[in-house]
Order: structure tokens, then C-alpha cells, then sequence
């Protein structure tokens, strides 16, 4: 089958501003190129702002010289394989395996805002966070989790560096404030990370028509001040157009727990991800790069794993479940592992955003040569 690229992949070409220029003869054919691993490439000249693509140019693994099965990798990630373990059972090395991770995470950030755009909010929300450190124990961050009460659907994710805090020996006082004459983690981290997601949930029930907006959290102080001081949507909690709900966190986590959604949840990250095992040796060596791996968690769990385990529709999943269309859900799937995701070409929310570019970090961590590739990844 002869390629057609889609779109001119160059972000200032006059096309992606209008897109009626795309007509049948927006492209010139310019020969083909040979590689190694694929063979022959054929190559394009976009005739509107006259610069050269590829047909690897669309591809997940554009500039790769290696073919690595990202279905994989997904499962290998997320079924509790460190890294190097992923490394050993792939035969490949840690720098391509890190490379690819970062490739899968932006996919799964694409899939993601697709599903959104689809998404109708049609039941209530819960939200919680859940601690774990990357680099070491001084360095605690608590990941946030929203997520749909009913259908266990992962709205969105973000992370708040802390500081760290409990029982500390002498000498781990005086390392901790070592640490923090270089750098100290903000004071309202996490009022602030959860403002921005209560205010996407918000966002996301105004706009399916959901009202009253109703809220699921514990009783941190955090939740209930972020709720308050949203733009428009704290004057809603007096007369009632947006509840929160305050569960103890002591309670028995059981299904009948109105946070069961999101214990779930965060069991499931204990569970599936190896960084956040208690007392592991495997633990994250940047937050960003954990943020990362958490995504793809988010997308295999949303639009791979079954809604239930027992459940007599095998193919239901969770996205599924929160009222998105089986065919979209597929073609996402197949999407995921094929076509190269083109950030400024997607509608991201302010969290994809931090994700994507990485903003999301502690300045401080030291760069090792497998860190710095990612970074230029």
C-alpha cells in the first residue's frame, strides 16, 4: 500500500493554521531513502512551506535504529518489572529501553486526551494522593489521582515534591537541612496540585451537564481549601451546586469505603509499578521519569485492563465503562503502538502539559548519564 502522509508534520507550515490548503496536491513525492532497519523510506517536500519529511517521519519510532515491541514494554512496566529487569528480558540496553519509555509515556499522554475530548462525566469523582519519593527518601513527593466513583475511569494524575518529614535520627536533621540550603520543596505543594485537579473535574462535570459537581476526598485540610478557592466553583459549595464529601482515611478500606475508587487504585500502583513498592530497592531516580511511567499505569489501566476481573464481558474496560465507545477505544489501542503522537497537534490539559515537558521536578537531582538521555529523549 502506497503512503499518504496525512498533514505536514512542521508545526509553523502554513497548513496547520489552514487546514483547506491540505488539498490533493499539497505534497511532492522526492524519491526514497534506505535504511537499515526497514529498508526503502520514501520521502516527501511539503509544497506550502517547502521542507522535507518522511514516511518514518509519522512513526512511533521515528529516528530509532532498533524495532522493540512497545506491547511489550507496557506489560512489562506495568506487571512490576524494574528497568534493568525489563532490560534483561527484552536483550536490550538500558539506554534504548529508557528511550523507548519516554516514546510509550507521550503516546499514552495522546491516547488519553483523545479519550477525554469523547468524555462525558456521568457520576461522581474521587480524589486522593498517595506518597512515595524519587532519587531518596528526602526527597517524598505525594501523587495525585482523580478518579470517576462507578467506572474506576483515571481522570487525570499530578505530583507534589515534599518536604520530608516524620521520625529522623540527629544525623539525618542535620543532612535534611544540608539539603534544603540548596533546595526545599514548596510549602503548599499539595494544596496547590490538587487545586489544579479538582479544578479540571469541575471543568469536566460543567461541561457533560453533571451538576451538582460532587467531590470524594479524605479529610486532609488541603482538599477542602483547594474546593473553596477555585475560580467560580468554590461560591458554588453554599448553595450546593458543588458537594464535598469527607471520608476518614482511617476507615476500613472495603468496597462499601466511598473512596474505594481511588484505594483501588493506588493498591494497583503499589502493586504494578516496582518504584513504588514499600522498602523497595527499586525506586525512582527522577520524579519526572516516575510521573512517566505512571502515565502508561494510567493508560493501560483506562483502555487495557478489564473493568472487572469477573465480570462476563472480558473486553469491557474501564474507559468503556465510564461511557466511551468500543471502536474508539480499539483504534486508539492500535494508534498507541503505531503512530507518532504530535504534542502541539493535541488538546492537552495543563497537566499533559507538565508531563509532556517534564516541568514536573526537583532541580537538584544529580544528572547521570542514563538521566541525561531521557532528558534529551
Amino acid at each position: 500500500m502506497v503512503f499518504t502522509p496525512p498533514f505536514c508534520p512542521h508545526k509553523h507550515c502554513p497548513t496547520q493554521q489552514n487546514p483547506a490548503l491540505l488539498s490533493r496536491f499539497w505534497f511532492q513525492r522526492r524519491g526514497f531513502r534506505m535504511t537499515q532497519v526497514v529498508g526503502p523510506v520514501p520521502r516527501f517536500k511539503c509544497q506550502h512551506c517547502g521542507r522535507g519529511f518522511s514516511s518514518r517521519t509519522f512513526d512511533i519510532d521515528y529516528w530509532t535504529h532498533q524495532s522493540v515491541d512497545y506491547r511489550h514494554i507496557q506489560n512489562l512496566l506495568v506487571g512490576g518489572s524494574g528497568l534493568r529487569q525489563a532490560c534483561r528480558t527484552l536483550g536490550v540496553s538500558t539506554r534504548l529501553l529508557a528511550n523507548r519509555h519516554v516514546r510509550l509515556a507521550r503516546q499514552s499522554l495522546a491516547l488519553h486526551s483523545q479519550g477525554l475530548e469523547e468524555f462525558q462525566l456521568k457520576e461522581a469523582l474521587v480524589f486522593d494522593g498517595f506518597e512515595s519519593f524519587a532519587y531518596s527518601q528526602y526527597f517524598p513527593n505525594n501523587l495525585n489521582l482523580l478518579v470517576t466513583a462507578d467506572s474506576q475511569f483515571q481522570v487525570g494524575l499530578n505530583a507534589a515534591p515534599l518536604r520530608r518529614k516524620g521520625k529522623m535520627t540527629a544525623a539525618q536533621k542535620v543532612k535534611r537541612t544540608l539539603i534544603e540550603k540548596e533546595y526545599r520543596a514548596p510549602p503548599n505543594a499539595i494544596y496547590q496540585s490538587s487545586k489544579e485537579l479538582l479544578n479540571l473535574g469541575c471543568h469536566l462535570s460543567f461541561g457533560s451537564r453533571q451538576l451538582p459537581i460532587e467531590f470524594r476526598t479524605d479529610e486532609k485540610k488541603e482538599y477542602a481549601w483547594a474546593l473553596s478557592r477555585l475560580p467560580l466553583y468554590g461560591e458554588w459549595l453554599e448553595p450546593g451546586l458543588l458537594i464535598h464529601t469527607t471520608v476518614s482515611s482511617r476507615a476500613a478500606r472495603t468496597l462499601q469505603n466511598p473512596l474505594f475508587p481511588v484505594n483501588y487504585l493506588d493498591r494497583q500502583l503499589r502493586k504494578d509499578l516496582a518504584e513504588h513498592g514499600r522498602e523497595t530497592v527499586r525506586f525512582a531516580r527522577r520524579l519526572e521519569h516516575s510521573l512517566e511511567r505512571a502515565v502508561i499505569h494510567l493508560a493501560h489501566h483506562n483502555y487495557f485492563k478489564g473493568y472487572r476481573s469477573r465480570s462476563k464481558d472480558r473486553e469491557l474496560t474501564h474507559a468503556e465503562a465510564a461511557g466511551l465507545e468500543r471502536r474508539e477505544i480499539e483504534q486508539g489501542r492500535e494508534s498507541l503502538f503505531r503512530d507518532r503522537a504530535f504534542g502541539w497537534r493535541l488538546h492537552l490539559e495543563k497537566w499533559q502539559v507538565d508531563l509532556w515537558r517534564r516541568s514536573t521536578k526537583v532541580p537538584i537531582h544529580r544528572v547521570t548519564p542514563l538521566a541525561r538521555h531521557l532528558l534529551t529523549a
